[in-house]
């Protein structure tokens, strides 16, 4: 669990590493998080933000040996009806672990504006370990269904956008399966939400696949087939 918190313009939060964050999209986690409430934060009065686009660049992999990462981010550029944010991401000694940016969408909601920054909450180990259980991989191509439930939602009801960031590039990766190609970058696209009590289905294509780099896209549906998530990953060989 972690918290985000303000510094002058700035939102920032810390998330501990572990066995679920040892892949690349674990970072989107940290990554909506402060970037969202910093959009949140500039939004007019009884909006508040959807993700639109979130977009990652990836330094280095995350470890998993229970260090902490920190992630920070500040809005660039906000109008009436959307914002852009942009921040980044370190390891405990401040070494860049990653580069991030969002934009969002101002909306009215159905109900209350959610008070505060209520604590955000990784996937419990089991979980996550389920869920790397489910990814159905072939040559080239990669399926996960999961079920949006308690664990995965934020705090108006829908698909944590990190979490989608995390399951679209481990079906990437799975499609990839190459252990010679990391993940690079991440490109998340947001035409609708995932709501709770839905069912996610996440298919990964592989569109290039070099001795250096591949290309997949990824997209997320829901139960009735319509897509709410459209992903694009690059990996490349860092040597």
């Amino acid at each position: 669990m972690f918290a985000v918190t303000v510094f002058d313009d700035r939102h920032r939060a810390e998330m501990a590493t572990g066995p679920w964050s040892s892949s690349a999209g674990s970072l989107g986690v940290l990554a909506d998080s402060v970037l969202g409430y910093a959009l949140i934060a500039d939004a007019p009065a009884g909006l508040w933000s959807v993700s639109a686009e979130i977009s990652l660049d990836f330094f280095r992999l995350p470890p998993g040996d229970g260090t902490k990462l920190r992630g920070e981010g500040r809005t660039v550029h906000a109008t009436a009806a959307t914002g852009l944010a942009e921040g980044s991401i370190v390891d405990q000694d401040g070494g860049l672990v990653a580069r991030c940016r969002q934009w969002g969408r101002y909306v009215r909601l159905a109900g209350q504006v959610p008070d505060g920054r209520p604590a955000v909450v990784s996937p419990a180990e089991g979980l996550v370990d389920e869920i790397r259980e489910r990814v159905s991989a072939g040559e080239g191509h990669a399926e996960l269904r999961v079920d949006v439930g308690d664990d995965l939602v934020n705090p108006i009801g829908t698909l944590h956008g990190g979490i989608s960031l995390w399951l679209a590039e481990l079906t990437a990766g799975a499609a990839v399966s190459r252990p010679d190609l990391v993940p690079a970058s991440l490109t998340a696209t947001y035409p609708r939400p995932f709501p709770h009590g839905d069912v996610a289905t996440f298919r990964a294509e592989v569109v290039s696949c070099g001795r250096r780099m591949a290309v997949t896209r990824v997209t997320g549906s829901d139960r009735a087939g319509k897509p709410c998530v459209v992903a694009t990953v690059h990996h490349q060989n860092p040597h």
